[in-house]
Parts: C-alpha cells; structure tokens; sequence
C-alpha cells in the first residue's frame, strides 16, 4: 500500500456504563468528556444523553443522587483491560423540554440531547473539607499527613526536594484542605489561597496538588518529576518515511505507554513576556525572627535553571530562554515575611510563575488506549519526526488532558494534551 494510504487503528475498545439512582442509562450515552488538570482540583467529566424530558422529571434527575460511571478497555476479542470506577457529583446540566400533548399516551419517547456538567464526588468532598489545626515543631510533610489523615484522604506525597525544615508553630486558618495544600497563586485576592506554599514553599521546584478519581490526593515536585523517565511518549509522525520505524511505534501504541499523532502541534512561548512582568533580577524583603530585616536576592534566570521545568538534552550546555536585554530590570518585592531567611518560598512561587513560559498541545487519535493520559504532573517525552521539529523534542510536564469518548457503533476515544515547560527549545 502507497505510504500516503496507509492508515492504522488499534484494535482498542471501552466499554462505557452509566447509573443513576440505580437505573441503568448506558444505552442512552452519547459522549463522555473526562478532563484532568492541575489547574483544577480534581477530575471534570461531561456527560452527554439522549433523554425524554418528562424521564428527567419523573426520576428527579437533578442532582441529589450520585452518578455511577464505569469506563473499560476492551482489549482484543473483549478481554476486559484497566477500568476506571468513578462516583460522580451532578453540577448543572441543560436539556430542552419538547412539546407534548396534555396527556401523553403509549410509549413513545419524544427524545431531547441532555449534557449533564459532574466533578468527581469523593475527590470533590475530601478536596472541600474544613480544617482548622495547631501544630508545633513540624515539617510541612506531617502536616499534610495529618489533614489528609483528618479528611479522610490517601496522601502520596513527593519526598524529592521536598521543604524539610521544621517549623516552630503553624495555625491552620478554617479553610478548605485544597487551599491549605494546594500551590500559591501569586497576586490572588484570597489570603488563605495555597495557604502553607504561600508561607514556606512546599518544595525546591514547582508544586503540583491533584486529587484522583480513586480519592488519592497527590502532592507533586515537578521539577524532579521533569529528570525522571517518562510515564509516555507521543511521536509526531505527520511527515514521517520510514515504514518500518512507524510500524515500530504503532505496534507499541497498543500498551497505552506510547502514543502518536498525525495533526498539527500548536506551540506558545512567553518568556519575554513573563520575565519582564516578574523581573529579571529579583530582591525578597523578609522579617526573620532574629532580626528587623533582611534581603533575599535572585535571578530569575538562575530560578529557572534549577527551581523550575528547565528540560535539557545530556552533556549539553543548558537551554537558551531567548529573553531580550530590554526586559532586564530589579523589582523589590515584600508582599510576605517569608520564613526566616529561607528561599524555598521564593523557589517554589517563582519556579511555578515560569514552568509554562512554553507550552504545546496535541490532538490524539485513532482510539488509542488513553487511560494513562489522566495521570496529570507526569514527565511526558515528545519526539517529532518531522527535521523541521526537532529543537521541541524532549522532555515536557503533562500539564491537562481531556479525553472524549463517543459513541458510533462502538465506542471511540480521541484525546487532547497540553504540556508545558520551562524552556521552548532542548
């Protein structure tokens, strides 16, 4: 066959399952959306139906059950492979009510499309927690421990670079268990936002905070995850001659560890923009314990190199950041005391404020096996066969993911990835 006809799908199928208030509706689905993100606390998933209206309200579809949804990989001859058991939490949802006669009779069903918006409801409880606790002469990994242990959560927590140093005294305001662990967010107008990374730093290197379908709250170095092996690979493979090289990669596409893609890759680059916004050359004033005040210099430059998602080939010298002098200057900030004269603090806000100065994001189809694309914070390699392509090859962080299954005679699966990095070229 002519390398321009050639066209390959694995033989991969789901199986998709759908209840609620234990009445069975997987035969009317029409897609599922399941989004991952480290924006966001936990997963996101959309649920597409074909309803009778008057079904919506004789069965009080409006929230107070909980939504089953069950996902399977199919392999071949309808093995069953991973599977995904999720509750879900009804959000909103938006259908149209068709005309009807006064008094309907028989049992026709006068159909309408229903898209119900869900969040992971055990994931959503324990994210959503108060807590409110006193703790002396603690790391802020026992602390974690201990709330996570009080809201009744599965804590995997990075020990890489981890802030270690012990802290004489923390009070926990009443506030959410998410805001508590979760990254600062610079310049959000709520005091209690990423409540211990604001004040200490969680690590040397940029904080990833995620809580799994599975009810696993897991607390990420992204900079050490980046120096790791890669839980996938994706191949570029829109230009690609070498026959026995693609059936190479498509053979090991069946393992849901390597994935491909024929489409166009969009890539975005900011780094002039983020450094001239932060400043180049940076001075942190604190109040330690011992004295009035003290000063804590860096560059951002040197941050990215060591505290963010810098990704570089071996024996190579360090990636450019094709920052423009024009952008150099010095800003002073004081918006915190910070701890002592620790910089983790600074490491961490600042490693974060730049890991996604470069960002790409692919189109994945052909009903791969996508299950591993949830797996958000994950070091992610792509490789581009395309000459053209090459300086972008490397190591990247998964940053989001969305998944869509939908429904023809079977179903199928196409998925989209963002990654980000510190640095636009290997």
């Amino acid at each position: 066959m002519p390398e321009e006809e050639r066209v390959y799908t694995p033989n991969k199928m789901y199986d998709i399952q759908v209840k609620i208030k234990e009445l069975d509706y997987s035969n009317d689905m029409i897609s599922v959306v399941f989004s991952s993100s480290l924006s966001t606390a936990y997963q996101v998933v959309a649920l597409t139906m074909s309803l009778d209206p008057n079904d919506v309200i004789i069965e009080d579809i409006f929230g107070g059950e909980p939504i089953k949804l069950n996902i399977t990989l199919l392999r071949e001859q309808e093995y069953p492979g991973p599977r995904i058991d999720i509750e879900l939490m009804y959000v909103s949802s938006e259908f149209e009510l068709t005309e009807k006669n006064e008094m309907t009779t028989g049992n026709m069903k006068d159909r309408t499309t229903m898209t119900m918006v869900t969040v992971a409801r055990k994931p959503y409880t324990i994210m959503n927690t108060l807590v409110n606790k006193v703790f002396i002469g603690s790391n802020l990994s026992s602390i974690i421990s201990s709330l996570a242990s009080d809201v009744g959560a599965t804590l995997d927590y990075a020990t890489d670079g981890q802030n270690a140093a012990v802290i004489e005294q923390v009070c926990i305001p009443p506030t959410t268990f998410y805001k508590v662990i979760k990254e600062h967010t610079r310049n959000d107008p709520d005091v209690f936002d990423g409540y211990l990374d604001q004040r200490f730093g969680l690590f040397d290197g940029v904080p990833g905070i995620f809580c799994q379908y599975d009810s696993k709250v897991h607390v990420k170095n992204l900079t050490a995850n980046l120096k790791k092996a890669q839980a996938f690979t994706i191949y570029e493979l829109a230009s690609m001659k070498d026959s026995k090289e693609m059936d190479r990669i498509l053979d090991e596409s069946s393992d849901g560890k390597t994935f491909y893609t024929y489409d166009t890759i969009q890539t975005d680059y900011s780094g002039n923009a983020k450094f001239a916004k932060l400043a180049t050359s940076l001075r942190h004033l604190v109040r330690p314990s011992d004295t009035l005040t003290a000063t804590i210099p860096q560059e951002l430059e040197s941050v990215a190199q060591s505290y963010s998602l810098l990704a570089q080939a071996k024996a190579l010298a360090a990636p450019r950041l094709y920052i423009d002098s024009a952008v150099n200057r010095t800003r002073y900030y004081n918006e915190d005391t910070g701890f002592n004269q620790e910089p983790t603090i600074f490491n961490s806000r600042f490693g974060r404020s730049i890991a996604d100065l470069s960002t790409i994001s692919i189109n994945i189809e052909r009903n791969l096996p996508v299950l591993n694309l949830i797996e958000v914070g994950e070091c992610v390699k792509f490789k581009p066969k395309t000459i053209e392509y090459a300086d972008f090859e490397g190591k990247y962080i998964l940053w989001s993911s969305q998944i869509d299954f939908y429904r023809q005679v079977d179903w199928e699966t196409t998925a989209r990835i963002n990654l980000v990095r510190t640095n636009k070229k290997n």
